[in-house]
């Protein structure tokens, strides 16, 4: 008879590829710790869900709107761990993947990311905030183009 440890349910933590730091004018960022391949996964972030009728009534009203990844279906998601530390960039170097029925949001490399760089996701064209370095969307811009480099951004629930 085998005397082995009952399995867990989750997998033991893998070392982060990446270390907060403060960012003047942006508040704190993610900065990669490693150099980074296109589409390895950076992060995935346990989520809360917050339904379309509490936003609608409640979440929308509040610095949580800010924060809040939009759903298909009117629903939104609440990124948890470092899901919500991602700052903007536009270009991204950083893509998000919802995953509603997992409540989680998994973040990938775009390209690939070198030590040091800081790791950006794209909030869309309508920011709250005045963007630092300009104002008009490379993203779409570029959303035109045909090759694979514009999968950034992309949102799946």
């Amino acid at each position: 008879m085998s005397s082995s440890p009952p399995p867990t349910e989750n997998p033991p933590p893998t070392p982060l590829t990446f270390v907060i730091r403060d960012v003047e004018g942006r508040g704190r960022g993610l900065f990669s710790r490693a150099p980074i391949s296109r589409g390895d996964l950076i992060h995935e972030a346990p989520c809360l869900l917050v339904p379309k009728s509490s936003y609608d009534s409640h979440a929308k009203h509040t610095v949580l709107e800010h924060y809040l990844f939009n759903c298909k279906d009117g629903d939104r998601l609440l990124a948890l761990g470092y899901g919500s530390i991602f700052n903007h960039s536009d270009p991204p170097n950083v893509d998000y993947r919802l995953d509603k029925v997992g409540m989680v949001i998994r973040y990938f490399a775009g390209r690939d990311v070198k030590i040091g760089e800081e790791l950006c996701i794209y909030y869309g064209a309508n920011l709250w905030f005045e963007e630092v370095g300009g104002s008009r969307s490379k993203v779409e811009e570029e959303s035109e183009s045909s090759d694979d480099e514009n999968f950034l951004s992309r949102i799946q629930d």
